[in-house]
């Protein structure tokens, strides 16, 4: 029964830990993206500004 109470919504999920290295893995997609418009920015807009 107090399994059932604790899948009430009221348990906040387990903060999971990260080392340096998983964290550096998840942001290189958003890395690269943000490296992909600045190269777009510069051959495309700036050279029309």
């Amino acid at each position: 029964m107090s399994d059932r109470q604790e899948q009430g919504g009221e348990r906040r999920p387990e903060r999971v830990e990260r080392t340096w290295g998983e964290r550096v893995a998840l942001a290189l997609p958003l890395i690269n993206l943000l490296i992909a418009i600045q190269k777009i920015v510069d051959e495309w807009v700036l050279p029309f500004v």
